[in-house]
């Protein structure tokens, strides 16, 4: 194979593995909408650590650790179609190094408002990122999410 060739090689797999970590980091969100509980728990490693953190108070709101605790986050979170919201996971910024990747992005969480066909924006902030690849694909190891919220 050429320089030229190996080149090519290199810059298309670092540009699927880009696609790929954002690919779990949107499953996140269908998932966790839809109560794919599968789905949720496959974005995660299982030892992941997730904490979601209220930004500007500087506070922990939820922490969870490995499988069993996050399927106890997912248990206990609302789904379609008991309840209508939206996970939007957008501008995601992912740095691939080998089998490790860190990401940034920022999400709002829309729901359903009191009047009929509205919508309010209940939450939004940052999730800040560390994912590896196994056999499986590309999963979170760590997730903090940043609330803006007060």
């Amino acid at each position: 194979m050429s320089d030229d060739q190996h080149a090519l090689t290199e810059r298309l797999r670092h540009l699927e593995d880009e696609a790929a970590v954002q690919a779990t980091m949107h499953a996140y969100g269908a998932a966790l909408d839809y109560g794919d509980r599968d789905r949720f728990l496959d974005c995660f490693t299982p030892d992941a650590h997730y904490v979601v953190v209220m930004r500007i108070a500087g506070t922990i709101a939820l922490e969870f650790r490995g499988h069993d605790e996050l399927t106890g986050y997912f248990d206990n979170h609302t789904h379609a179609p008991a309840a209508w919201h939206k996970h939007i996971t957008t501008s995601i910024v992912a740095a691939v190094d080998g089998d490790e990747a860190t990401a940034t992005s920022y999400f709002l969480r829309v729901d359903a408002a009191d009047q009929p066909g509205a919508a309010t924006i209940l939450s939004s902030g940052r999730y800040v990122d560390t994912l590896v690849r196994d056999d499986a694909g590309w999963r979170i190891r760590t997730r903090r999410c940043e609330v803006e919220n007060l």
